[in-house]
């Protein structure tokens, strides 16, 4: 393998404009290897691409770049055909960059709106890429191909070298260490708030005794005040410093949170669905769809109520439209009649963009619920194993994986729950932790399910038995 240096980082102090700390101090040299860059939702992997790409400024240090190197970034940018698909025009951009045979590669989650055929197509042409290559993945089938990794969390950057089995391995003993140390850090400071409000009670005692046993001496007024003065002050400064040291082994502590996954033993917290059986939830007849003067399907009829149904197919075939037209936000089809008991009916869109608003989670499920007890949305939160440092922030702020998994928890918690959920590629940003959480999520479910997605392996984990089938026609 040819080691000549292509990309060098020295001490790298990377934050976001808000002033929050996503990379510190960070320094590597990449040569011609394959690296891929892993971590949870949130913590910079796209924003440390971006920089060593020199699309963006480091805080601090600085990168040295030898070689040609391309950067196919995570959103979308123009296309030389509009009307083309997400999944058509990513693979466009794919294509160029392959092409331009860049001494360094970059890629930042390039299976997003892939279909099979084209998540076959890039993994087949990255086997046999042989100069340099990093990319920013959650998508597991790619991740195999790989046995160098960079792992970006909260705690610090670390390389991991082995097969992505072992990676996993490695994040789980992580995770456990993490718990260890967060639960210590907890412990230390319930201790230390217990021990200071012990100690504030014996002052106020002893400050008690003092102005008793002044008084009862009688002392001039000019000292006692000036006794008065220097306590006062001598014990404010006291209580800042004190203060000072409680909230910074809080935020030492809020920051193990957010690295922390929830991962509590307890059961899926999901209300109960109705027993009867009111009939099919979602039904279309001899349904006709078309995107301009393309038909995308044709006399295609359904029935779904607790069933669990994926729509599959490749990029442009009318997974997105036959899940909208189904629920009636596309208006009449072009032939056919569809139904939706909308009631029944829970919907997340392609990542979670008809559920962006202001109100947080925990907002959320204590209205749906009725409740003031953050006790009890705690264990709706850890059932679900969401962190709970997110769930405090709107919902609008969060990434598209964190905002599709939120958005579950909600329709779960609806007053009147769902009886079918309708999700269109709910697995896309999605982490190892939060992929693996919404599995389980989706597999203890008990109503139906109708579900877009590409991923064969998250179709069989959460148990769909039937599938439609789209194809370009």
């Amino acid at each position: 393998m040819n080691t000549a240096s292509l990309l060098e980082a020295h001490a790298l102090t990377i934050e976001t404009p808000g002033g929050r700390t996503l990379i510190r101090e960070l320094s590597l040299r990449l040569g011609r290897e394959r690296v891929a860059i892993v971590g949870r939702n949130g913590v910079g992997k796209s924003t440390l691409l971006e920089v060593l790409a020199g699309h963006r400024q480091a805080s601090q240090g600085r990168v040295v770049r030898r070689g040609r190197g391309v950067l196919v970034a995570h959103q979308l940018g123009d296309c030389a055909h509009p009307t083309a698909s997400p999944g058509e025009r990513r693979r466009q951009l794919l294509q160029s960059a392959l092409d331009a045979r860049p001494e360094l590669l970059m890629l930042d989650e390039p299976t997003s709106d892939l279909d099979a055929a084209g998540i076959a197509w890039l993994s087949g042409r990255l086997r046999t890429w042989r100069d340099g290559l990093l990319v920013v993945s959650h998508d597991r089938a790619l991740l195999r191909s790989f046995t160098q990794f960079f792992v970006v969390a909260e705690s610090g950057c670390r390389h991991v070298e082995g097969t992505f089995d072992h990676l996993i391995v490695e994040l789980g003993r992580e995770r456990s260490e993490n718990e260890r140390r967060y639960l210590s850090a907890l412990n230390r400071l319930v201790t230390k708030e217990e021990h200071n409000a012990t100690v504030r009670r014996r002052r106020q005692r002893k400050k008690n005794v003092g102005r008793i046993r002044e008084i009862k001496r009688c002392p001039a007024r000019a000292l006692l005040n000036d006794k008065r003065s220097y306590k006062q002050e001598s014990q404010g400064k006291r209580a800042v410093l004190q203060k000072v040291r409680i909230g910074a082994a809080r935020e030492e502590t809020k920051a193990r949170r957010r690295s922390l996954p929830v991962d509590l033993p307890l059961e899926l917290a999901f209300p109960r669905l109705p027993e009867a059986d009111l009939g099919p939830v979602i039904r279309g007849e001899e349904v006709t769809a078309a995107a301009g003067e393309r038909t995308l399907f044709r006399g295609l009829s359904w029935s779904l109520g607790r069933d669990r149904v994926a729509v599959c197919g490749p990029n442009g075939s009318g997974k997105t439209t036959l899940v909208e037209t189904a629920l009636g936000l596309r208006g009449t089809p072009r032939a056919g009649r569809v139904h939706c008991d909308s009631a029944r009916v829970g919907y997340i869109a392609q990542n979670g963009a008809n559920w962006r608003r202001d109100e947080s989670l925990v907002d959320f499920i204590a209205t749906e619920r009725r409740t003031t007890c953050l006790e009890m949305v705690a264990r709706v939160l850890n059932a679900h194993r969401f962190p709970l440092a997110l769930a405090d922030r709107p919902l609008a702020t969060l990434t598209p994986g964190e905002l599709v998994r939120a958005a579950l928890i909600c329709l779960t918690q609806r007053e009147s729950p769902p009886e079918l959920l309708v999700l269109d590629e709910p697995t896309r940003d999605l982490d190892f932790l939060g992929l693996a959480a919404l599995e389980a999520v989706l597999a203890a479910w008990p109503g139906g399910l109708l579900v877009v997605s590409h991923d064969a392996e998250f179709l069989e984990a959460i148990g769909v038995a039937r599938r439609i089938e789209l194809g370009l026609r």
